[in-house]
């Protein structure tokens, strides 16, 4: 059992212990107690309250040490280097896995605080980290976009401070390392001192990764436990290459990434589609790769003491641009998002205090996903509260049975989206025949037609929601969880639909639309208005569904087949990489423009620029 990660989260997550170890190390941290906290307004605020923090009570020492050397104490600082030096070490009794290809979470932050902060090492530390970066099997197994982004990084980085011929592997891993050893046949050399036989140093895996983020975005896209990972090596690369072309294409694609998640942001919520995430953790409080854009952004604070990612972005001289800061702040009018990342066309309706966001994998992408949520509402709310109410075909709901899957997403379920309205199509086959919606506990007031005509109605004061299902259902608001992927909060509920083929939507509006006294009188009016002006209709032979919402508009989705908004076919061939009010991408390739109204800045793509010149897009 993994020292750092909280025997509650290991036991709520149904983590195996490598898979608790890896979460751990990515700053999984979803069930720490939140800790009411003042808004703070600027990106200097945010900042100095999290060295201040991390410095203190940090829960990663590299990051810590960082943030100790910034505040001038030193000392402090080279105790928590070597701490975390030390899981590093061969034969370590500290992280068991770390040789099993976990080691990325800790190498590459430690490289990342050796450029950083050489200056202020004394020569026993500096020679602990010369052995154990040219000798340890720090690239064994390379099985997910994290791991191997972390590892091409510090073998990059590593040549370039020890040079490429200082690399020879511990005898620990020939003699005494069981993973190791049992992998290699007779005569065979280490190879984990190397990223690859063809790319020993990184070189070639890091470029490719530039050039795929900014076009069709980071790996992981949003992932809370492993989105960081993804992201975070880039701004290392871009502040400590000395190759200046791969430092500075390496800053514009960090740059990029936060572009990208800015129409998405919601005061906390990373409102969108992300594989490789928990949705029953979900609140307004951020963690994981969601602190990251709360440092540029700001919105709901997050546990200093674990904000790992933000702490990393905060040891950096670099600033986000002004003009970025628009998309991730205004939230005066409704908008729709739409973006082509990780494969998947993205679709966002973000209406003031609440955002209803989905994909689509017609257009190549791959549609099942055990750790993921598809799509759903996310919302203003108290962040003790989950605030994330989601639909989905699971890939696991069996209790005792989630695994690392959480209940994921699998292929049989298809969605589109239009003006405030969702609509999902489901071709279940016979393991789980049945749709699946999860319900945030933290409502003001709810109606409950599920068994009568199949339609609940909930009021969180942010926002109001309707879920309209093709049959009635059973919903039981004390029912509880019956399958929890994270430890359950008060309130929290679920309902199944079962059939094999079904639709369900889901039409969300303002509360201030509907005139009451209180949170009941403009519930009741809302289901007024849905009961006279929506309606929901499936064909069963067909798997194809049509939704009229409040608005009269219509959204149809085909399973397989065609989408249409308000009689519009979708062409997802040509969905643009990123297209709001404030940013336009119209193909992968660029070029990507971003405005505040004022000023827009161009990001060329081909020739590896940025400019700045005034009006809008």
């Amino acid at each position: 059992m993994p020292r750092s990660l909280p025997l509650l989260m290991v036991l709520a997550l149904g983590l195996s212990a490598e898979e608790a170890e890896t979460a751990s190390e990515a700053g999984a941290e979803p069930n720490v107690a939140v800790v009411a906290a003042p808004l703070l307004a600027t990106f200097e605020e945010r900042r100095q309250a999290l060295v201040e923090t991390f410095a203190t009570t940090g829960s990663e020492a590299f990051d810590r040490a960082g943030c100790l050397f910034t505040l001038g104490r030193h000392a402090e600082a080279l105790v928590q280097i070597n701490k975390g030096l030390d899981p590093l070490v061969p034969g370590n009794t500290i992280n068991r896995w770390m040789h099993g290809g976990n080691t990325g979470f800790i190498a590459w932050p430690g490289i990342d605080a050796y450029l950083r902060y050489e200056k202020f090492l004394d020569e026993a530390t500096k020679e602990r980290y010369r052995r154990i970066y040219t000798t340890g099997v720090f690239y064994a197994r390379l099985s997910t976009s994290n791991h191997k982004l972390m590892a091409a990084l510090t073998r990059y980085l590593a040549t370039q401070v020890w040079g490429p011929d200082a690399f020879t592997a511990d005898p620990y891993f020939t003699t005494k390392d069981p993973y190791i050893m049992g992998k290699l046949k007779p005569g065979q050399p280490v190879w984990g001192t190397r990223f690859d036989a063809k790319d020993p140093t990184g070189e070639k895996y890091l470029k490719e990764i530039i050039a795929a983020t900014v076009r069709g975005g980071p790996g992981e896209f949003a992932s809370r436990p492993y989105g960081a990972q993804n992201i975070l090596p880039l701004l290392t690369l871009a502040d400590g290459a000395k190759d200046r072309t791969m430092a500075a294409q390496a800053r514009i694609a960090y740059e990029v990434c936060l572009v990208q998640f800015a129409p998405t942001w919601l005061r906390g919520h990373l409102a969108t589609f992300a594989p490789r995430s928990y949705p029953d953790t979900e609140s307004q409080a951020p963690w994981g790769v969601a602190t990251l854009p709360w440092l540029y952004f700001g919105g709901v604070t997050p546990t200093l003491s674990h904000a790992k990612a933000a702490a990393a972005g905060a040891l950096s001289n670099f600033r986000l641009p002004p003009t970025i800061v628009t998309a991730a702040t205004d939230r005066s009018q409704p908008y729709f998002y739409r973006a082509f990342l990780n494969g998947f066309a993205l679709n966002h309706y973000v209406n003031r205090t609440y955002a209803l966001f989905s994909r689509s994998a017609k257009r190549g992408g791959k549609p099942w996903q055990g750790q993921s949520y598809p799509c759903g509402v996310m919302f203003d709310q108290d962040p003790t509260k989950g605030s994330h109410l989601w639909i989905t075909s699971p890939a696991a709901d069996e209790p005792g049975k989630m695994g690392i899957h959480t209940h994921g997403v699998r292929a049989n379920e298809q969605e589109v989206l239009g003006r405030d309205s969702l609509l999902f199509v489901f071709k279940a086959d016979n393991r789980l025949p049945y749709a699946l919606g999860y319900v945030p506990g933290g409502y003001q007031a709810a109606l409950n037609d599920s068994a009568k005509d199949g339609r609940i109605y909930l009021h969180y004061g942010s926002v109001l929601i309707a879920v309209t299902a093709s049959m009635p259902f059973t919903w039981d608001p004390a029912a509880g969880i019956r399958a929890p992927a994270s430890k359950p909060r008060t309130g929290d509920s679920e309902f199944r639909v079962q059939a094999p083929v079904c639709a369900l939507a889901l039409e969300t509006a303002p509360p201030g639309e509907f005139p009451g006294p209180d949170a009941t009188a403009q519930l009741a009016a809302f289901r007024e208005r849905l009961t006279r002006r929506s309606a929901l209709h499936l064909d069963i032979p067909q798997v194809a569904a049509r939704y009229g919402n409040r608005h009269g508009d219509t959204v149809e989705c085909t399973f397989g087949g065609t989408d249409r908004v308000n009689g519009q076919i979708i062409d997802y061939q040509t969905w643009p990489t990123s297209e709001s009010p404030w940013t336009s991408q119209k193909t992968p390739d660029g070029p990507l423009m971003v405005t505040d109204g004022t000023t827009t800045r161009t990001y060329d793509f081909k020739a590896w620029t940025i400019t700045e010149a005034p009006g809008k897009r």
